[in-house]
C-alpha cells in the first residue's frame, strides 16, 4: 500500500468510528460519503454548519471555550431562551458557523475539480490550502457568520426580544447554508461522475 492509500484509509477509518459514535452531523453525511467514494479523494475534517451557544472565559482562549447548546439545523426560539437562561459562566456567545469542509486530493487535477465544482455552487471562499508532492488540500467554507455576545462578565447583554431576532436570522442563515450544501453536492456529483 502507497502512502497516499495509507493516508486515504487512516482517514475512512477515522470518519467511521466518528460515524458510529454519532459525532458526525448527518446533514453533511451524504457530501461525505460522495467526496469519499472517489479513490483520489478523501475528506479530512467536516461541519455542515451550526448554530451554538459558544461558552468561553472573560480572555476568550481556546482552552476555556465550550459549546453550551449546538445544533445543526434551524432551531426553535424556545431551545436558545433555555439555553441562555441556564447559562452560568463568564462569557456567552450566540453563532452562526457556516460549512466547512477539508478534503485532500491525490492529484492537482482532482483538487481543482473541486474548487471548481464549490465555485460552481457559489462557496467562494474555496481554494488549494497546500500543495505536496503527493497530496493537495482543499478548504471549502461558507461565507455567512454571526456572532453574538449575549453574557459578558456573567452579565446577560440582550432582552428578550433582540434574542428572539437572533434567532430569526441565524436560523435564515442555516436555511441558506442548507441550500448551499444541496448545490455543491449536485455540482461535485456532476464533476466526479464525469471523470
Amino acid at each position: 500500500m502507497g502512502r497516499w492509500e495509507e493516508y486515504r484509509e487512516k482517514h475512512l477509518r477515522r470518519l467511521r468510528e466518528a460515524m458510529e459514535r454519532g459525532e458526525v452531523d448527518p446533514p453533511v453525511i451524504p457530501l461525505l460519503e460522495l467526496v469519499n467514494s472517489v479513490p483520489d479523494l478523501v475528506t479530512t475534517s467536516s461541519c455542515s454548519g451550526r448554530i451554538v451557544l459558544l461558552g468561553t472565559s472573560k480572555e476568550e482562549d481556546k482552552a476555556s471555550s465550550f459549546f453550551h447548546r449546538k445544533w445543526h439545523r434551524p432551531v426553535m426560539f424556545e431551545e436558545v431562551v433555555e439555553g441562555y437562561q441556564d447559562f452560568g459562566g463568564d462569557v456567552l456567545w450566540f453563532k452562526f458557523d457556516p460549512l466547512i469542509l477539508h478534503v485532500a486530493a491525490r492529484t492537482l487535477r482532482a483538487g481543482y475539480l473541486l474548487v471548481r465544482g464549490a465555485r460552481a455552487a457559489g462557496i467562494k471562499v474555496t481554494g488549494i490550502q497546500v500543495i505536496s508532492p503527493w497530496k493537495v488540500h482543499v478548504e471549502v467554507r461558507g461565507i455567512d457568520h454571526m456572532a453574538v455576545p449575549l453574557y459578558w462578565d456573567g452579565e446577560p447583554l440582550v432582552e428578550e426580544d433582540y434574542l428572539r431576532s437572533l434567532v430569526h436570522i441565524a436560523n435564515r442563515k442555516m436555511v441558506k447554508n442548507q441550500r448551499r450544501l444541496e448545490r455543491l453536492y449536485e455540482e461535485w456529483y456532476k464533476l466526479f461522475n464525469d471523470v
